[in-house]
């Protein structure tokens, strides 16, 4: 329960809890409207969100008191970092699109015969890789979507399956890395050691990815396939010699070197390579064009590619701050707690809310942090399930949501990524989540493991005692 204190700051709505939630009655509605006509562009949802923050502003009893909750929530440091890491992304994408790497990769694919059909599963298994060595998703989509893109479709893999292939990728590590902040955040708040929850969870993780993986080779086909690289330009080898920044990229990345100082130090050395090895004139770095008022360059476009999700990220991370700060995550979390009289339905209404705020805060670590308190309640002190148990629902489910949220920023990412990279987009970012298939089958696999009571252990008295 809120202390006097956090009494005294909680803000208040007109309509109490109902009022709380009617901006993000309509921000969903928007977004919901947008999808259904296939106008789901990061971009286009800036305006229901810019509607919601006005009638939170209005619903608010103290709108002076709203706004300065709306700001903080901008600016908090999970959105500077992240805000960060996308600007420098979208430079190093910029960087590898304009030096030829793109064109060198399709041209080393067509000269050993690849087929595009087995690409998406081979994205599927290389980012899979990334993930778990790094442990994070977003890093992963960053390093991979900008090249395995276009080469997939220019090998005649399908659009939305290739796209969704790197989507299911980072999330598949994001489940199991030791390293990974949802793998952590699930592990401490259930009181049990990461090792532990890491081998206890890959059964679930590698029932899923089985199940992926045969999607991703089914789906896999179905591109073009007619050969035309127009998109692409003339393809040499020459833009292979980029290979080192993805590469670079990918080694400080597992070396735990925090994402902004791994970003800027490959986007660095990879724009010193560049110009160079003459594959990035000097004058595209930055053009200045003052006859009509305009700059570009690599600088300037690759940081332009990505303020349209920016913008609705830091716009939702403001929103997302005044369901914290009303109350509705723990008046919704008690709220639940009444429908678990068993094992299995305590599971259920864990994973349940787990989805819920998921969609409402597009980051399953902060998810997984507010529900962890309730699922150890629920779980492990009443019903005595094992805390490794409890700890897998969270994060499984969380990484099976984030996969299938077609406003997260994971797929959005992908789908700007895709969208910058001169390859075709002949998809929504809906069509393209229906084929993340890890998502999917994690979804499956939990689902049938709460109701059959698969992989359900239970703590013996002296278990319970050691982790008093």
């Amino acid at each position: 329960m809120f202390t006097a204190s956090e009494k005294d700051t909680r803000i208040q709505f007109r309509g109490g809890m109902f009022g709380l939630l009617v901006p993000f009655i309509v921000l969903f509605a928007g977004i919901i409207l947008l999808s259904a006509s296939g106008q789901a562009l990061p971009m286009a949802f800036w305006a229901p969100t810019l509607a919601a923050v006005l009638v939170a502003l209005i619903m608010a009893k103290k709108p002076t008191q709203c706004a300065d909750l709306l700001i903080q929530g901008m600016s908090s440091e999970m959105v500077s970092i992240m805000l960060m890491a996308w600007f420098l992304a979208g430079i190093v994408a910029q960087l590898m699109k304009e030096t030829g790497l793109i064109e060198g990769l399709i041209w080393l694919s067509i000269n050993i015969n690849l087929s595009g059909r087995f690409f998406p599963l081979i994205a599927f298994i290389c980012g899979s890789l990334l993930s778990t060595a790094t442990g994070t998703a977003l890093g992963t989509v960053i390093a991979l979507a900008p090249i395995l893109y276009p080469v997939g479709v220019a090998l005649g893999a399908n659009p939305p399956v290739m796209a969704a292939a790197i989507v299911s990728a980072a999330y598949f590590g994001d489940n199991i890395a030791p390293v990974s902040d949802t793998t952590i955040a699930s592990a401490y708040t259930q009181g049990v050691d990461v090792s532990a929850v890491v081998r206890s969870r890959l059964k679930y993780a590698f029932a899923a990815a089985a199940i992926a993986a045969v999607g991703f080779f089914i789906f896999g086909a179905g591109g073009s396939g007619d050969g035309d690289l127009s998109f692409v330009g003339e393809l040499s080898p020459k833009g292979l010699i980029m290979l080192a920044v993805p590469a670079l990229l990918i080694i400080l990345m597992y070396r735990g070197v925090h994402l902004i100082v791994a970003l800027m130090g490959a986007g660095s050395v990879g724009i010193a390579l560049g110009l160079v090895t003459g594959l990035l004139p000097f004058s595209r770095l930055l053009v200045v064009d003052m006859d009509n008022f305009v700059v570009s360059g690599v600088l300037v476009e690759g940081i332009q590619s990505l303020i349209d999700i920016a913008i609705f990220a830091m716009l939702l991370m403001g929103l997302v701050n005044l369901l914290d700060k009303g109350g509705f995550f723990e008046w919704l979390i008690n709220a639940c707690a009444n429908y678990t009289k068993d094992a299995r339905s305590s599971e259920l209404m864990v994973a349940l809310i787990d989805i819920i705020l998921c969609l409402l805060t597009v980051a399953n670590s902060v998810a997984i942090v507010m529900e962890g308190p309730i699922a150890k309640r629920l779980l492990v002190e009443k019903h005595h399930i094992t805390p490794d148990r409890s700890a897998n629902i969270l994060d499984a489910v969380s990484c099976a949501a984030m996969c299938l949220i077609p406003y997260g920023f994971a797929p959005l990412l992908t789908f700007m990524f895709a969208g910058g990279s001169g390859a075709p987009v002949n998809f929504s970012v809906n069509e393209m989540v229906l084929y993340s298939f890890h998502g999917w089958g994690l979804a499956v696999v939990m689902l049938f493991s709460m109701i059959t009571g698969w992989g359900r252990t239970f703590s013996t008295p002296a278990q319970e005692e050691a982790q008093a």
